[in-house]
């Protein structure tokens, strides 16, 4: 199992914030992403987001390279396994932001982590979920 730190970057009309919704141990990057597209409950706030939809639509993005040539193609999903989440994704359009908009994305913070480890992070009160499959 691993630990990864789930961050968000929120956008509006006035201000913008960034910080970590939550610490999760995941099997791996697939898991967490169906975590979050799943769009799970943290403390009090849902993580809401379109990756489902997305996901759903077909829209395939091409990959460039360095030189902005076009290396290949790959779906939403690829992408955000690529990226790590939406939040790092530099193609977001960040438009049309009267209610806001909020992108999520995870980084690898620890691998192999001991149950005895995030047990420890829980007792602390830091907000982990953990995935056991």
């Amino acid at each position: 199992m691993n630990l990864y730190q789930i961050n968000f970057d929120h956008y509006s009309q006035k201000d913008s914030e960034r910080g970590i919704y939550t610490f999760l141990v995941a099997e791996d990057e697939e898991s967490v992403y169906e975590w979050i597209k799943s769009e799970p409950k943290v403390k009090d706030n849902m993580l809401f987001n379109s990756y489902k939809y997305n996901e759903q639509d077909g829209k395939e993005y091409e990959i460039y390279d360095d030189k902005w040539n076009v290396v290949g193609i790959e779906s939403f999903r690829e992408r955000m396994l690529r990226l790590g989440g939406e939040m790092y994704d530099d193609s977001v359009e960040l438009d049309d932001l009267y209610y806001g908009k909020t992108l999520i994305g995870w980084e690898l913070i620890k691998e192999d982590v001991l149950p005895h480890e995030w047990e420890m992070i829980q007792s602390l009160n830091i907000p982990i979920e953990v995935l056991i499959k």
